[in-house]
This record gives C-alpha cells, structure tokens and sequence, in this order.
C-alpha cells in the first residue's frame, strides 16, 4: 500500500517519497537558491537506485541508468554554473577592440548554445556593437556594418570557434587519429551520449592538425636540438651532447583505385575472399607510406644478458628493463614521394641538429638493402664519416626463429631456449660463430621438408650479408638502441585496411 498526503508545495495528491522529495527541494532552495531542483535530480536518481525495483535491476541497468541520468545532472550542474556566471558579468559602458573601434552594449543578453560531453548548454553573455558606419564600409545607420560584435565573457571562457568544447574536441581529435571517422564517431557517442557528424569530426581534426608544421620548425628543447633537456640519473647534465639516430621504415597504406600505383597486373577492383589475407589477383591496393623518424637518445649501457632478460621476474611483477630513451623525436609521413625523398629529409633533419657532425650518427634500419644504400650515399655525400648503421635485432631475432623451428620438433620448449641462446651470441659480437653452428646443425641433421630447408638458406644468407651492420657489443657499450621501436610504434598508427 503507498501512503497518500497533500504535497504542501503543489496541493497535489503525492506518495510519501514525492512529498519528501519536493520537501527536500524546498529546504535546499531556501538555501541556496537555484539549487534545490540539483538537488531533487540527485535524490530522484538515489531513490531509483534503492526503491522497491532497484531490488529486480541488473548490474548494467543500473550502471546505464545512473550515467544517462548523471549525465543529465551533471549538464544541469554546468548550466547552473554559466547561469551564475552570466548573471555576475558587468554590462560596461563601452568597449574598445583591438580594431581601436568602440563598442557600446547591445541592449539583450546574447546566448550561443555549446556542446559538451555531458551535453548542450547555453552561455549567455553580453554583447557590444559598433554604432554608426564603419569606415570604408557599407551605409548603415544605428550599427556599425562590417564591425563584427565583441563578447568579452567569449575570452573569459576561452569559447572555441566551433560549437563544440575544447575537451569534446580533444576526445574526438583523440579518437578519430587511429582509425575511420566512422569509428570515430561511434567511441565519442558511446563515451559522452553525443553525436558528431562525420564532416564535423573531418574538421575537427584538421584543426587539431594545423599547428604541427610550426611545432616541428621549432626547437624541440630550450637548449636546442642534442641538449638535455634537464639533468638525468647517470647523466652529466645540461650542455651533454647526445646520439642522434635516424630510422625509416615502409607501411602498406590502403588506396582509393584513383590513387594506387600503375602496375600491368593491378586488379581492377578489390576483391576479398578471405577474411585474413589477401589471396591471388586481390593484392595491389596498397600503396607503401615511408615513415621516417629522427631522435636524440638518452644513452643507457646494457648487457646482452640485460637486452634479452625476460619480461617478468620470478615474483610475476614486471621488471623496469634498462633501456635508452628517445626524445625530441620528429618524424615525417610521406607516400608520394620515393624514399630517397625521406631519407633525405632524415638527413637534413639530422644536419640541422648537428651541422658539426660531432655527434655519434646511428641510423636503425630494418635489413632493406636500398634503404642501407641510400643511407650510406647520403652520408658519403655530405660528408658524415661516423655514421654507424645497425639492424634491427626484433629483425635478427626473426630470422633466428625460422632457422630454430627447422631444427626442433613443432611447440618444443627448446626452440625459445636455442633462439635466446643464438641471439646473445650475436649481440656478444659472435654472429660468425652462430653462421658457423647453424650450417653444421643443417649438415648434421638436414631440414626436414622444403620450406624448412629453404628457410635455413635465407637465414645464413641473410646473417652473412648484415654482418657489417650488426655491431651490437659497441652500440651495447655506447648505450644506443638496437631495436626500431620508435619508427615501428610509428606505422602501427597508419590505416591499413
């Protein structure tokens, strides 16, 4: 049975629960004016959570209910908020821009409607015009023509020029530089309840982008470029001269039929017939992006042991590897142009941090051949003589892998103890001697099936080609890197499908 009473504040027949509500409302309102509705929105929402069909509620009822409704409260909170704020604005007697053009009130409050993540809200602020014509304008009278309006609560509350917040901005700048717009737009809505129109979050992230050519023209420390930025653990402080290291590497993009490269066998149309991998005649719709990245490098000595030492030690809990740290890092994307066009930007990238040469150069690549080549022209023709090329070792450990499968029966543990073993032997410096074992084992006990024997030749061919690029014991020492993480973090952000 619910019990019945007069609700004192509308006269109304109300339940028990309604007649406290609205009392509680009264008493907070009395209070603090404007509140006691905030007020009423919170405990209607508590006595959803704990009335008698709270009891039946499921766990994610219960969690939609409280954010679609907080939501709702938390947008009453912030209008609540502006309101106060419009209220306390001064209307002047007159303003002056920075045109020099004064300005008198327009006579009305003026609201502008902004959407947030927790919703719509309107600011109402006051607004100054022109009186008069302007000079070398139209012929008005009353108002200035061409002399746009000034709203000095916009700069106040540092408004955006669209009608969207600067966070709700940010999360859509945020979401949509990894993925379709589509997707975009259904994380934003799934996160704050709001939609943003494609087009919307096209120029959004525009605009997000339109500073990054001037952010990269300038330096990236206040000592420049090579500086430590503030003294570090081990390190001697500001003014040391750091490594710098150059690394390039090439993405599959996927490309509008328009756009795609012209080859004799490229298929007309892309086809999918399997959801994985491409299969025949579907391949050709990519174009490769070369990314290049140049960085200064916070040395940190190590240890073959030290680079190949696991993730997690006996007690489960992650270990803090030793590692060098890359900063001041800046990197360039292009798909049109060759890569002689990248890796030549890398290198004035690098002259313009170190025009001297004085620094130790090292450039990290991934085994292309070309690549290495173009590397070493542009060293030899502008002169740098102490540039030092490495293989990636994630690459090595690669190869190594292939042969150590060819040599174990399929999920034997041994695989991984034989690849680790193989791998700090080269990062000691002794990749003769892992040449020298591997085509022992492959005489000894020749590689069972075609693939496996095929994949011991690209393996020894490959280790005795990169021989002169795998000097790991002096990057080691010097405390370089010898993995290409940076560029490859880089190409997982690139579109690829």
């Amino acid at each position: 049975m619910v019990l019945k009473c007069e609700n004192r504040i509308s006269g109304k027949e109300a339940s028990v629960e309604e007649y406290v509500l609205d009392a509680l409302v009264a008493s907070v309102e009395s209070v603090m004016p404007g509140v006691g509705p905030l007020a009423g929105m919170l405990a209607g929402l508590a006595a959803e959570l704990t009335g008698a069909g709270a009891a039946a509620m499921t766990l994610e009822a219960m969690e939609q209910l409280v954010v679609v409704r907080g939501r709702e409260l938390l947008r009453a909170v912030f209008q609540f908020g502006l309101d106060a704020g419009a209220d306390a604005e001064v209307r002047l007697p007159e303003v002056t821009g920075a045109d020099g053009v004064r300005r008198t009130p327009a006579g009305r409050d003026h609201a502008r409607t902004i959407v947030t993540t927790v919703g719509q809200v309107q600011v109402r602020r006051i607004g100054y015009r022109a009186k008069g014509k302007a000079k070398g304008k139209g012929k008005g009278k009353g108002r200035g023509k061409g002399v746009p309006a000034l709203f000095p609560r916009d700069a106040v509350l540092n408004l955006p020029p669209r009608r969207y917040s600067w966070p709700l901005q940010q999360l859509a700048a945020l979401s949509a530089r990894d993925g379709a717009y589509g997707l975009a737009q259904e994380f934003v809505r799934a996160a704050t309840g709001i939609t943003i129109g494609k087009r919307q979050l096209e120029e959004i992230a525009a605009a997000a982008a339109a500073d990054v050519a001037a952010f990269y023209a300038g330096p990236a420390f206040p000592g420049g470029p090579g500086q430590l930025p503030a003294p570090q653990p081990g390190q001697t402080g500001q003014g040391k001269r750091l490594p710098l290291v150059l690394s390039a590497d090439g993405k599959g993009v996927a490309m509008r039929p328009e756009s795609r490269r012209t080859r004799t066998t490229a298929p007309g149309k892309r086809v999918k017939n399997f959801s994985t991998r491409p299969g025949i005649g579907e391949k050709g719709h990519k174009r490769i992006a070369e990314v290049t990245c140049v960085f200064d490098v916070i040395p940190q000595p190590r240890t073959p042991e030290q680079v190949m030492a696991g993730h997690h030690g006996a007690d489960g809990k992650k270990e803090d590897k030793p590692a060098p740290k890359a900063v001041s890092r800046r990197y360039r994307v292009d798909i049109a142009a060759d890569r002689s066009a990248a890796i030549s930007w890398a290198f004035d990238e690098g002259e313009g941090r170190d025009p001297g040469h004085d620094r130790d150069w090292i450039a990290l690549v991934d085994g292309d051949n070309h690549q290495i080549n173009l590397m070493e022209a542009e060293a030899a023709a502008r002169g740098i003589t102490g540039l030092t090329i490495l293989i990636d070792l994630i690459h090595v450990l690669e190869y190594l892998w292939k042969a150590a499968w060819a040599f174990h029966q399929p999920r034997d543990p041994a695989i991984e103890t034989w690849t680790i073993t193989q791998a700090t032997a080269i990062l000691h410096g002794r990749t003769a001697e892992v040449i020298t074992r591997i085509r022992q084992l492959a005489a000894e006990n020749p590689p069972q099936g075609s693939e496996h024997a095929k994949n011991i030749k690209k393996v020894l061919t490959y280790l005795d080609a990169k021989q002169p690029y795998l000097d790991y014991p002096k990057a080691l020492a010097a405390g370089w890197p010898v993995a290409t993480g940076v560029i490859e973090g880089a190409c997982r952000h690139l579109p690829v499908n």
